[in-house]
């Protein structure tokens, strides 16, 4: 079965100095932020398989949702939430995320979710170079990874996404070379006063 998944990983989880309880109020905020970003983009978190990371999480969409409003407009609707929520945070509270995007085939069995797109999803997630990328935008809340074959579909249903608004980048994990695109959130720029 063709399915839409999204993994999120909170950015510096175990970084210092986060302790365990820092780690457990990181969780509860990604689960949050997540369902209130779904919300916004019409999806329901309560209507997902979910599968706990520790450091982030596995969501498995319904079959019939459109992997599409899975990129920009749930990339904006959770940077925005996370700027909410990161408004009075300080340094070590502040909750950014990095989210990896993939649509095809699945399989189920006992034990959670396999297959070539979960295997794919992954690589992308923990790709050393969309890591190195987020790492050099420390003000985005959030960073996305899509694999081109998926952007070009979105991208070519038009009006979906901003094409513009994504970078390309080669994924090199594990043996696996993918073709990418990252996007990141747009840098609020300061209000100027009259």
């Amino acid at each position: 079965m063709r399915t839409s998944l999204v993994a999120v990983d909170i950015v510096g989880f175990g970084a210092r100095p986060r302790d365990a309880g820092l780690r457990g109020r990181l969780r509860l905020v990604m689960y949050q932020v997540l369902g209130d970003a779904l919300k916004i983009t019409g999806l329901t978190l309560a209507d997902c398989h979910r599968e706990d990371r520790g450091d982030g999480a596995l969501i498995v969409f319904p079959s019939d949702t459109d992997p599409n409003v899975l990129l920009d407009p749930l990339a904006h609707h959770l940077t925005a939430v996370l700027r909410r929520e990161n408004r009075y945070a300080g340094p070590n509270a502040r909750l950014r995320l990095r989210l990896a995007v993939h649509h095809g085939p699945v399989v189920r069995d006992a034990h959670g979710v396999a297959g070539d797109t979960a295997l794919e999803l992954f690589r992308l997630l923990d790709a050393r170079a969309f890591k190195n990328l987020l790492a050099a935008h420390p003000d985005a809340e959030a960073g996305l990874i899509v694999p081109d074959r998926l952007f070009d579909e979105a991208a070519g249903q038009g009006g979906l996404i901003m094409p513009e608004a994504y970078e390309r980048l080669r994924v090199v994990s594990k043996g696996m070379r993918i073709d990418a695109r990252v996007w990141m959130p747009p840098l609020l720029q300061p209000r100027r006063t009259a």
